[in-house]
């Protein structure tokens, strides 16, 4: 499996993340599920990594145990130099469903996770319009989240997340069930936001035109939890707009995202029809 990883990390970026030999197992009906098999992975500073591969192949538990939020039944993973055995305020975690509390506006929403790391504070206003400016949600700051749309909930729930400036991002499926033109805009949105603010994202999607877009590299899983191959992304920035348009651009987007898909295909052991590709 070619990670085009050299001593230092992901193209010479200094490797932040580390998995080894993870492997995930659940006890259901008296016998052992195995989610996630024999991962080995390593993530660089300032890396986009995108997670594909079919429904139940163990990506967003692979999240989940990045995040802290599960336990590894074999394995170690290292943030740094330091072992995961939790949750951290270095990782921050985007799950598919939206975290905003209803009664809170989103001001308030956005000024949570400051509560909960340096509690009631004057300053926390202007940190929280930092971000809500930087998701494009000034207009909306008074709103509640019934009063918005989906694609302005996701913008609120990033900005909740990128206000306590975690140095990973987590991403679930973020942008699922949006409208193309949502999600286009969001895919712009979060590039922008990644290179301005360095983290490190891990993001896992279904979708593989979203993968190409947005990754540096792609790993697929297969139904078995293992990594099956992980992909460079050779094509240049800006990805949108008329950059996409030219015809060297187009063909190499339209070559690797074929690589992709027949790789998650050999993954799922379906054709791509199965598959809804």
């Amino acid at each position: 499996m070619d990670q085009t990883i050299d001593g230092t990390g992901f193209c010479g970026k200094k490797t932040l993340i580390s998995l080894k030999g993870i492997s995930k197992k659940y006890l259901k009906n008296g016998r052992d599920i195995v989610a996630v098999k024999d991962c080995d992975l390593d993530i660089g500073e300032n890396e986009f990594m995108v997670i594909v591969g079919p429904t139940g192949s163990g990506k967003s538990t692979l999240l989940k145990l990045i995040g802290g939020f599960e336990t590894p039944t074999t394995g170690a993973i290292t943030v740094g130099d330091s072992p995961v055995k939790g949750p951290g305020s270095d990782r921050g975690m985007i799950f598919q469903e939206y975290a905003l509390l209803p009664w809170r506006s989103v001001l308030q929403n956005v000024e949570l996770g400051l509560e909960f790391q340096y509690g009631k504070r004057a300053e926390n206003k202007a940190l929280a319009m930092e971000y809500i400016d930087m998701v494009g949600l000034s207009a909306a700051v008074n709103k509640h989240p019934v009063e918005l749309s989906g694609g302005m909930k996701r913008r609120a729930s990033l900005a909740m997340i990128l206000v306590t400036k975690p140095k990973i991002l987590l991403m679930d499926g973020p942008f699922n069930a949006l409208d193309s033109k949502t999600k286009l805009t969001l895919h712009t949105e979060i590039t922008r936001i990644w290179k301005h603010e360095h983290n490190t994202i891990i993001f896992v999607t279904s979708e593989l035109d979203e993968a190409v877009k947005l990754s540096e590299r792609i790993a697929v899983m297969n139904r078995d939890g293992r990594i099956s191959k992980i992909f460079t992304n050779d094509l240049p920035r800006p990805r949108f707009g008329k950059a996409a348009l030219e015809p060297q651009f187009h063909h190499r987007f339209i070559e690797l995202r074929e690589e992709v898909m027949n790789e998650v295909k050999a993954a799922a052991g379906k054709t791509v029809c199965d598959y809804g590709l």
